[in-house]
């Protein structure tokens, strides 16, 4: 077989893999994991009726009398039946979900050994083996949650031999309540990070970035690069360099990558395309607009999903945008003559709070400032940083009140990627001590200790109430489960001692 006809073959199989993904991910998506969601409902109603039958072990309502002749069973025996039908339909819904994950799985390694034949190492990247081992134990999460459902369904096959009448059906009910709840347990801790290779940005939240600058050097870039998964990152690489090919000449490489960005997060709050393309084009020749329209990956709907993810990770660094166009708009001075201050964390913090701080030196001169923050309810408690604040190579801001988007970069897309670029932007994460109300002080000093702009910000600390939810549910499930198991195990010997 020669070179062509393997690289034919290997392309034909990732073709393969992704079209079955397709298939399965829509239906899994419509009918098991966030559509109807069977995998929860399902459960739950075979908990109803092997609660119904336990309770009518002994004797049955006397409606039933009138039917139990025609079926010949029991009000018990017939809610068994029904549960088991309720769990076959479980056992299918789980073999769909885990056979889209394992779908998942290889789609991912497939393409990372594409990645790896190009001579892009993603392996090495931040973040590859964390999300390589979260997708590999969602699978054998799934595969134990389907072997529980199994021997709970067989399990009450068991009670059609025995029947329910006798200490033996109801010890077989019992233990396979207790295997159902043990499997949903299992799926529980798989929904809060969920992925798929059927769409582009299918890793996003199941990646957690380990790593992150604590200097945004290019502040758009560097912040959507973080958050994206292995696989996006090493595309959006590429990505880049093919971008700024087509810069228009005499436009700064950078400048021109982050008004692309903000221009298309503006986009994605209500600018109109064709505002967005006459923006776009004061940076990029009709080649990079045709490839921001047409590429295979960053299509539209990719970048505005990407953004919305980052946005939802970070709504602090995107109110504080938010706020300096608002400013910039307006027309309005800064906090002070020289200096560009602004600061903004989030307001209800879960696992870490991630603050952000924009400097700007507006004068002439180079400045050296210590940005210091400082907080009882944070760690760490105190930190200081020295920064020398170059002049710009204009000055990003203006008195007057601006459009949005102009012709030209005198708007506040203009002006927003300037300062972007040339200003400093400062990405800390702090990490709560406590549950509660916190404050944490920003301080903006010479490097005498004298200040000069301060800020105080008071935020409240909690548990994120759906992953709570979550996963007290999956322990609770585990727990009751288990016990179950073991009661059922103590009812039987105590049952052979009696004997005895």
């Amino acid at each position: 077989m020669t070179m062509v006809d393997e690289e034919v073959s290997v392309q034909s199989t990732e073709e393969s893999i992704l079209t079955s993904e397709r298939f399965w991910f829509a239906l899994d998506r419509q009918l098991v994991g966030s559509g109807l969601r069977l995998l929860l409902l399902l459960p739950a109603f075979s908990f109803l009726t092997s609660f119904g039958a336990l309770a009518y072990a002994q004797t049955s309502p006397n409606w039933w009398s009138k039917i139990e002749p025609t079926l010949n069973l029991s009000f018990a025996m017939a809610l068994t039946s029904l549960t088991f039908v309720i769990l076959f339909g479980y056992i299918i819904t789980q073999i769909i979900h885990r056979h889209r994950t394992h779908l998942s799985i290889a789609s991912f390694q497939s393409e990372v050994e594409r990645l790896n034949d190009e001579h892009r190492a993603v392996q090495s990247l931040h973040g590859y083996e964390g999300l390589a081992h979260h997708m590999t134990s969602v699978r054998t999460k799934h595969t134990l949650s389907l072997c529980y459902a199994v021997l709970s369904t067989l399990l009450l096959v068991g009670i059609f031999y025995v029947n329910i009448v006798t200490l033996n059906g109801r010890i077989l009910l019992l233990l396979s309540f207790s295997f159902t709840l043990l499997s949903l347990g299992q799926h529980m801790s798989t929904r809060s990070r969920p992925f798929n290779m059927d769409e582009r940005t299918g890793l996003l939240d199941a990646y957690n970035p380990p790593i992150h600058p604590s200097t945004l050097e290019m502040v758009f870039s560097d912040l959507v690069k973080t958050h994206m998964d292995p696989l996006l990152r090493s595309e959006y690489e590429v990505y880049s360099k093919e971008i700024e090919s087509h810069i228009l000449p005499k436009i700064d490489a950078q400048f021109a990558r982050e008004k692309i960005l903000m221009t298309l997060y503006r986009h994605s709050k209500g600018l109109d395309f064709k505002t967005m393309e006459s923006e776009l084009s004061e940076v990029l020749n009709e080649k990079g607009m045709d490839l921001v329209r047409d590429h295979p990956v960053f299509t539209m709907e990719e970048w505005l999903s990407i953004i919305h993810h980052v946005e939802r990770s970070c709504p602090a660094f995107f109110r504080m945008i938010g706020r300096i166009e608002e400013d910039l708009g307006a027309g309005r001075d800064t906090t002070t003559q020289d200096i560009v201050f602004e600061v903004d964390m989030e307001n209800v913090v879960h696992e870490r709070a991630n603050l952000f701080t924009l400097i700007h030196n507006l004068s002439d001169e180079p400045k050296t400032i210590v940005l210091r923050v400082q907080s009882p309810d944070f760690r760490p408690h105190d930190l200081a940083m020295t920064y020398k604040l170059e002049p710009g190579e204009q000055r990003w801001w203006s008195n007057k009140t601006l459009p949005l988007a102009a012709e030209g970069d005198d708007d506040v897309l203009g002006l927003m990627s300037g300062l972007l670029r040339d200003g400093t932007m400062a990405w800390q994460s702090l990490l709560p001590e406590r549950f509660g109300e916190a404050t944490v002080s920003v301080r903006l000093e010479e490097q005498s200790g004298d200040l000069l702009i301060g800020r105080q910000i008071n935020v409240r600390v909690r548990s994120q109430y759906r992953e709570r939810v979550r996963t007290s549910s999956s322990l609770s499930a585990n727990i009751l489960g288990g016990l179950g198991i073991l009661l059922g195990a103590f009812i039987k010997i105590r049952d052979i001692f009696d004997a005895i």
